[in-house]
């Protein structure tokens, strides 16, 4: 199938840990793939950034990090940053970027662990916005939780951080998707709320 030529698109997957944002997000990748896009999966953080493999050790080092979550969120910011060119270069030329995690993970989990919501939010209001934002609610699949993750095992904290991902999320516009359904049905929502995207943007 020829290549369409549209608008390029950075689409957002959002939602707690272990609630099938990558198997989704996966997925629509291989879709608009099949329907003529360029496109391509990419999870935040970008690990094999300095910032990256910072981010990597604090969250697997099994004990609360030595530096302050305002701190923290902060080199989740830089992270972002420093994958912004390559990021722009990819949308410049066309390729839609079905990322796992952005922005407003920093938004619900710093302000869950105590970081300033409003300082996030200004912060993170220079990076590039993503034009649409899915949010996948729903109880975590356990069978996927990785072992030695700083969160992981704190049931508390993953019930407030759905909590705070919910109250984001109906702030700036995300879509809500329940999550605790099969698969197919799950991916039928999410590319219902693509395609809605993509009429709108083609009629321009």
């Amino acid at each position: 199938m020829a290549t369409k030529v549209v608008t390029s698109l950075l689409i957002v997957i959002y939602g707690v840990n272990n609630i099938g944002k990558t198997t989704q997000a996966q997925k629509l990748v291989d879709w608009l793939i099949t329907q003529g896009y360029q496109a391509e999966y990419l999870k935040y953080p970008i690990y094999h950034s300095s910032t990256g493999k910072r981010i990597s050790s604090i969250l697997r080092e099994g004990k609360e990090p030595d530096i302050s979550e305002t701190d923290f969120q902060t080199i989740y910011y830089e992270n972002r940053k420093e994958f912004e060119p390559e990021l722009k270069t990819k949308l410049d030329a066309g390729i839609m970027i079905v990322a796992e995690d952005y922005i407003g993970t920093s938004l619900a989990w710093g302000s869950a662990k105590g970081a300033d919501y409003k300082y996030l939010r200004k912060l993170n209001s220079k990076l590039i916005q993503e034009d649409l934002a899915l949010l996948m609610d729903g109880e975590r699949f356990l069978a996927g939780k990785e072992a030695h993750h700083l969160h992981e095992d704190n049931e508390a904290l993953m019930a407030k951080v759905r909590e705070i991902h919910l109250r984001v999320g109906k702030e700036l516009g995300w879509k809500i998707i329940p999550a605790n359904r099969p698969v197919d049905a799950v991916f039928e929502d999410l590319k219902k709320e693509v395609l809605a995207l993509l009429q709108k943007k083609e009629k321009k």
